[in-house]
């Protein structure tokens, strides 16, 4: 049915020319965006304040939408590979399950939310998110928050959080779309509308990829049965603005996924199975705001919800069947009483509900109240400091209370940035977690960074070195023996990050990212799983003509620990081309694994071969 319906539009597309994922601003290369500065980057997960990225004291990465239409990147878990201290893990083929870590922590505690929706699924064991349906068609940017962010979000940012902003709508009246296929049969494309006035906007973007993919479970270990999959996915934001000081914002996104995969065999590991995974996810929000006293005073109202519904079939019998559910309401306010002062409070009220009608897990309802509050200070023009603290009280696991400070200094002789912050961190049990053990405690962590950002050659080159440490008590594993979720003692997690971005001519820039991880659970002095601790990444963007831009990325994965397994170090390289017959009109070709690199991320999961793929874009 899906497939149907992804080659269906995907005819429209050709009818009316392929047009590209972008709107304007994506008509430039990567190297005329690093002209932007971070002084014009405002990003707001870092405080809950819309704050210059300069300006902010902790570790945070963005990924623009120009990185991804650059780097051809289909899905955010793609767009995630090349930023410092994230790690991801995909089990087998396109589809399969694609969790992602922060700085070598289990992907539970990194907090992902989608235009303020928390995305998390709570019928999962570790409430984490399965990033194997999140297409890039239309993100406008990722932003990358590492540390324990709790005192900012709550329970499950103890990693960082991942925020994905979609696309706004615009005045006027435009558009945008894609066709792309290639190997394993592959079909993919996007859609896109935008337009409005300054009163009323909005944008609505329909996406969609089918593939017959590869063997999850790994073809080197005698698997030979593909497994496929299937996507089509619906999102759309609005904005109703009547008078300048009042806006009501909504946003939706639909997903409909089905993807085959394998089954797993203790002393074997993943083999050939007919298993199915049926996946609907839906998330709504709706926001308003109003601000007086001349801007100086802001108020919030939100409510968003989110719905993961799951069905696993193994040869065509349920096997699994549970349904996630999350609604919060949420107040702020924030005042600026002089313009070097900034105060935010707020409350929420989520409840999560975990309904387990197939499976292990159980049904369970989890309610937590929550107040917080932070405070921003520009003491100095060229310093920044934040405090923060907030109390979050559950109906399951008793109350938790976080604080956290952060900032950042600019030395205005030579640009130099120094950033530093401390922060507590907590991750509640989840509902499913709870029913195998309703005596859980939640996770506790706290940790410091502190890094330095140093400019060269008028902006031209920019480096920057952070260094973290982070220890986690009682955290929560899954016992085999008893077969419950049991707390285990203590987690640490320290190491390095090293970025550096230069733009070495009006046509070829780079960039390069290095993480050193040492990440062990300190309770059977073993390292952690699919953590790898050397990582390295590198990307080289060139136009050699006004109309053709090329791009190489590298990325080198040290031997890693996957259960009792040491992996191999791998080294991945992906190359893409752009043509632009003119400003409306584009084909892409990419290469992936161009070097045919047999590897695995995850034991006993399979991983593509080189691979290729080509489409046209167009936009008006």
């Amino acid at each position: 049915m899906i497939r149907s319906l992804i080659t269906g539009f995907g005819c429209t597309f050709c009818l009316i020319s392929p047009q590209s994922l972008a709107q304007t601003p994506e008509l430039k290369t990567k190297t005329e965006a690093q002209t932007t500065t971070e002084r014009d980057t405002i990003i707001v997960t870092g405080t809950r304040l819309p704050t210059p990225l300069d300006q902010i004291g902790r570790s945070v990465s963005v990924i623009t939408s120009v990185d991804i239409e650059t780097r051809q990147q289909r899905f955010v878990f793609d767009a995630l590979q090349s930023t410092p201290g994230v790690q991801g893990n995909r089990s087998g083929s396109f589809g399969s399950l694609s969790t992602v870590s922060i700085r070598g922590l289990p992907s539970g505690q990194t907090l992902v939310v989608q235009d303020g929706v928390v995305q998390n699924n709570p019928s999962s064991f570790a409430n984490s998110f399965n990033f194997a349906n999140f297409d890039t068609s239309d993100i406008e940017r990722i932003e990358v928050l590492r540390g324990a962010q709790s005192t900012l979000y709550g329970s499950d940012a103890i990693g960082g959080v991942i925020n994905i902003v979609t696309k706004d709508g615009s005045e006027g009246f435009g558009g945008s779309a894609f066709v792309e296929g290639g190997s394993f049969n592959t079909f993919r494309g996007s859609a896109s509308l935008r337009g409005g006035t300054e009163i009323l906007s909005g944008r609505i973007t329909i996406s969609g990829v089918t593939t017959d993919g590869f063997s999850t479970a790994d073809e080197a270990n005698g698997n030979t049965e593909n497994d496929g999959f299937e996507n089509i996915t619906l999102s759309s934001k609005v904005r109703y603005a009547p008078i300048d000081t009042l806006s009501v914002d909504a946003v939706i996104r639909y997903s409909n996924s089905e993807n085959e995969f394998d089954g797993f065999a203790f002393g074997v590991g993943a083999i050939d199975a007919d298993e199915v995974a049926e996946t609907e996810e839906i998330s709504v929000a709706g926001f308003i705001t109003h601000r007086s006293l001349g801007d100086k005073f802001e108020n919030r109202l939100s409510i968003t919800y989110l719905r993961n519904d799951q069905l696993n079939l193994s040869s065509g019998v349920a096997s699994f069947d549970a349904v996630g559910e999350r609604i919060a309401y949420e107040y702020q306010a924030t005042l600026r009483p002089l313009d070097a002062i900034s105060i935010v409070a707020g409350a929420e009220y989520e409840e999560q509900e975990s309904t387990v009608a197939i499976g292990f897990g159980g049904n369970q309802k989890i309610k937590t109240t929550s107040g917080f509050g932070l405070v921003q200070i520009h003491p100095l023009s060229f310093v920044t400091l934040n405090a923060g603290i907030r109390h979050d009280d559950s109906s399951d696991f008793g109350s938790e209370t976080t604080f956290s400070v952060s900032g950042a200094a600019e030395a205005p002789a030579t640009g130099t940035i120094l950033r530093a912050s401390y922060a507590e961190g907590f991750r509640a049990p989840t509902a499913g977690e709870l029913s195998f053990n309703p005596n859980l405690f939640p996770e506790v962590s706290d940790g410091w960074d502190i890094g330095i950002e140093q400019p060269f050659l008028n902006e031209r080159l920019r480096l920057q070195a952070v260094y973290f440490d982070q220890q986690i008590d009682q955290l929560i594993a899954f016992d085999l023996a008893a077969f419950t979720f049991v707390n285990i003692q203590e987690f640490s997690s320290k190491g390095v990050e090293i970025s550096a971005q230069a733009t070495v001519s009006g046509r070829l820039s780079v960039s390069a990212a290095y993480t050193y991880i040492d990440a062990v659970n300190l309770s059977t002095n073993i390292g952690a799983s699919n953590q790898p601790d050397n990582r390295f990444n590198f990307e080289i963007d060139y136009r050699p003509t006004a109309k053709l831009s090329l791009s190489t990325g590298v990325t080198f994965n040290g031997s890693e620990l996957s259960g009792a397994t040491t992996l191999d170090s791998f080294t991945l390289v992906n190359i893409r081309g752009t043509y632009m017959f003119s400003e409306n009109f584009d084909v892409f070709v990419r290469v992936e694994n161009a070097i045919d690199t047999n590897y695995q991320d995850n034991f006993g999961f399979g991983t593509a071969p080189i691979s290729a793929f080509g489409g046209v874009r167009a936009r008006f």
